[in-house]
């Protein structure tokens, strides 16, 4: 037994001394600090194991597309449930007044997602910290997971720096205005680049002389955000070659789901009012098709350019972009004065094989940008010790079981430090690889040997098996029998808690999980 062992057994003797006021070197006890430290040094085994060790050396490729099932596989883990004040599907809403039944919002792969609380427990404790970020503050128990850029980190270990995943309240209660890809989403993005802004990533505003123009990108904008109403006003705006006051048209858009989607694939900050001629990235969401590259060209050409016989001339003063997109359809950037420069964009770019240029090319498939970001950790403090203890709560949460505090992605946690154990059934539909199922107990028994929560435990082995194989769905249902209900609190003996994690077909199809949710009845399998 190495040092550091025996120093874990004197703390163990030392509370038995505390805790029941015994003799821990009596025939009965004298060994019982040892026995304590090799079990609690088993049940937390899990953090020496790694998943590579455990999946990589046993990933087939195989031609076979059918349900793989692993069911009954047995497992043993230590409890973490807890707390506080949360954003709700309406509204922000303080723990003690949250119900079973309760819509909370949550984050699912930066994705919002509502989750229904099915569960609430509580307790008193008087340790409470205080977590500031750039995107608020919020108060939590020291050992209450957040999220970050590295994985589920306690705030009690949070240090300033650190950075948590974040969505702005603000914008949970937000229409989608889900966005169409094609031409008409490119000629937008081209358009507001060019030509346009956005203030605080939700103000939307073109304002240009050209009614043609303006009428082309309000049509274009009702298509690209199909739920996005807006109408073209006269206005009028102070030139900015003679300083006159002039007329023009405007199409204003107040939309923080539109105006999200824009600043991210324009590479532009969220906050503020900046002009976006000198600051937007080339956009690579619109050479996920011809006709989407094409909007985007016309959009630009339109805001920020001319016609010629050949094809379009775009200028703008932000080379990067010029540079960029100069690279792309393989051809010079030259210099327009006047701080700007200039790309030519002939009639036949997206030809293969006109002048020795590829044409169109896809470099990136379509996506929607997510709608969380991260913002810094600005200081960790420790609340002063109440008098009075406080007073937190535990929601247990399907089908997600995280839920946002003040915006800020959280799980449930407080460390009872008492076993819960129970079944785990594991299927997955492979796409072109699959792992030894003997694998599969290994992972369930890597996870359940930490600190956890059943909840964190059954979506980790689903994203684990996601992750390794890319198969077309992973599912893990646990039932679990957790000590801390048994023997404190509610003392419920015959309470049982089931998480399910459902991924891909699983989640898509509900014939796919039907079929595996009756594969692991009870007393279902073959007879040997």
């Amino acid at each position: 037994m190495s040092a550091r062992e025996g120093e874990i057994a004197k703390h163990v003797a030392a509370l038995l001394r505390e805790l029941v006021g015994d003799d821990a070197e009596r025939l009965g006890l004298a060994r019982t600090p040892d026995r304590v430290e090799k079990a609690l040094t088993y049940l937390t085994s899990g953090y020496g194991k790694d998943v590579k060790d455990i999946l990589n050396d046993a990933l087939f490729v195989e031609d076979y597309d059918e349900m793989v099932v692993v069911k009954d596989i047995d497992f043993f883990s230590l409890c973490v449930p807890s707390k506080q004040i949360v954003n709700t599907v309406g509204g922000a809403k303080p723990a003690r007044l949250v119900q079973p039944g309760d819509r909370l919002w949550t984050l699912d792969q930066g994705v919002v997602k509502e989750t229904s609380v099915t569960h609430v427990a509580s307790r008193t404790t008087r340790e409470i910290v205080e977590v500031r970020t750039t995107g608020g503050r919020l108060r939590v128990t020291p050992d209450h997971p957040l999220m970050t850029d590295s994985g589920w980190c306690e705030a009690g270990r949070l240090e300033p720096g650190a950075t948590v995943e974040w969505i702005n309240p603000k914008s949970l209660c937000r229409r989608a205005h889900a966005p169409e890809p094609g031409y008409a989403l490119g000629y937008v993005i081209g358009a507001v680049a060019a030509d346009g802004s956005i203030q605080e990533g939700r103000r939307i505003n073109l304002t240009v002389r050209s009614r043609t123009f303006v009428e082309k990108y309000r049509a274009m904008l009702t298509e690209a955000f199909p739920s996005a109403a807006a109408a073209i006003e006269e206005v009028s705006v102070p030139s900015g070659f003679t300083g006159r006051v002039v007329p023009a048209f405007r199409v204003r858009l107040v939309s923080r789901a539109v105006g999200h989607k824009l600043c991210r694939w324009l590479g532009v900050s969220e906050t503020g009012s900046r002009s976006k001629t000198h600051a937007f990235e080339f956009p690579e969401v619109v050479t996920s098709s011809r006709e989407m590259m094409q909007g985007f060209l016309d959009g630009c050409a339109d805001g920020d350019g001319y016609a010629i016989e050949q094809g379009r001339v775009i200028v703008s003063g932000n080379r990067k972009f010029l540079d960029r997109l100069g690279r792309y359809l393989e051809t010079p950037v030259a210099e327009s004065g006047h701080g700007c420069a200039r790309v030519h964009v002939s009639n036949r770019w997206h030809q293969p094989g006109w002048y020795g240029k590829h044409g169109f090319r896809q470099e990136s498939t379509f996506y929607v940008p997510v709608d969380s970001t991260h913002v810094s950790v600005t200081e960790i403090r420790r609340v002063p010790r109440a008098k009075k203890p406080h007073t937190v709560y535990s929601f247990t949460c399907e089908p997600y079981p995280t839920f946002l505090l003040a915006g800020h992605l959280a799980h449930n946690c407080e460390h009872h430090l008492l076993p819960f154990m129970g079944k785990c059934h594991v299927a997955y539909m492979p796409r072109h690889k699959i792992v030894g199922l003997s694998k599969i107990p290994r992972l369930v028994e890597m996870y359940s040997r930490r600190l956890q929560v059943q909840e964190r435990l059954t979506t980790q082995i689903a994203n684990t098996l996601n992750d390794a194989l890319q198969p077309r769905g992973v599912a893990v249902v646990m039932e679990g029998l957790h000590l801390c209900m048994l023997m404190r609190g509610v003392e419920k003996q015959n309470s049982k808690a089931i998480t399910s994690a459902m991924l891909g077909a699983f989640r898509d199809r509900p014939e796919t999980r039907a079929e595996f949710m009756e594969l692991i009845k009870s007393g279902r399998g073959m007879q040997l």
